[in-house]
């Protein structure tokens, strides 16, 4: 049987402070927060959402590097072209959340489904 989140995050962190740390050493801050406002924020967060953020994050990072050489890679098999010579597509693509450029990955088959 599936454990609850609650669970899950107790078994793999210790506690949501310590899920919540292991998170903001994966994310990328918005300019606009401080560390300590953006750790606020995701306290308020549930379990759930915490692990999927971190599962995403985590897929991220041991795939392709950085958030950056997805959106390359994504671009290079997409048209075929330069990485420089698609801007359009590349700003369109800088727009979307972590989780939706790996779902773009999948669709292209450059990530495999789980």
């Amino acid at each position: 049987m599936k454990k609850i989140p609650l669970m899950q995050t107790k078994d793999q962190h210790g506690s949501k402070d310590k899920l919540v740390e292991a998170i903001t050493s994966l994310l990328k801050r918005p300019a606009n927060l401080t560390k300590d406002q953006l750790k606020l924020k995701l306290r308020a967060q549930s379990n759930k959402k915490l692990l999927i953020l971190l599962n995403r994050e985590q897929t991220l990072k041991e795939h392709f590097g950085s958030r950056d050489k997805l959106i390359d890679t994504i671009i290079t098999s997409s048209s075929g072209k330069k990485k420089s010579e698609d801007k359009d597509y590349r700003k369109r693509l800088d727009s979307f959340t972590t989780g939706q450029l790996l779902d773009v990955a999948r669709r292209k088959r450059i990530l495999k489904r789980k």
